[in-house]
């Protein structure tokens, strides 16, 4: 296996936990314009992860965008690295998903058997993720966190004029 195919595939191990993580983590490590957006998608992944109300990624409807993220990431990470390779998106999306039904499970289980809380559980499953995905890319925690406070201000520019004429318009 080249390095290169071992990187995508871990990028698609990243998928399978959070759809939008490969992506968000590849676009920033690449410092592409549209990282930001990703970045506040998986943000906001990870925060409906902890709420509880959202269906197992590991249902179909979900398990679908896991699958097709882990192929794209893998996809993309081998371009970019120059490698062709026809069975880095079929693999990536097989990892992808894979990790996205088998993870659910590990969580259940550390909190049955274990008894340690599901949020505990989803916070050092998102750490994980986050250190695979630098280690992975050659990112710094810092690039991760300037790249999630910079996604969180282009939001805030985006909806504070939206917010401020509305109550503007309700005097």
């Amino acid at each position: 296996m080249t390095a290169s195919f071992e990187k995508a595939m871990k990028l698609a191990v990243l998928s399978g936990l959070k759809a939008a993580l490969g992506p968000a983590l590849l676009k920033t490590a690449q410092r592409k314009p549209d990282a930001s957006h990703w970045v506040a998608a998986a943000i906001g992944e990870m925060v409906l992860d902890k709420v509880g109300f959202v269906p197992s990624r590991r249902s179909l409807p979900l398990l679908i965008p896991h699958a097709i993220s882990g192929a794209w990431v893998a996809m993309e990470s081998m371009r970019e690295d120059g490698d062709e390779d026809p069975w880095a998106a079929p693999m990536g999306a097989v990892v992808a998903a894979g990790v996205a039904t088998i993870a659910p499970m590990l969580r259940v289980t550390g909190s049955t058997v274990l008894r340690i809380p599901d949020a505990v559980l989803g916070v050092a499953e998102d750490y994980f993720a986050l250190k695979l995905g630098t280690e992975t890319l050659g990112l710094t925690m810092n690039d991760v966190s300037d790249a999630a406070k910079q996604s969180v201000e282009e939001i805030k520019e985006r909806v504070m004029p939206v917010v401020q004429s509305i109550g503007a318009g309700s005097m």
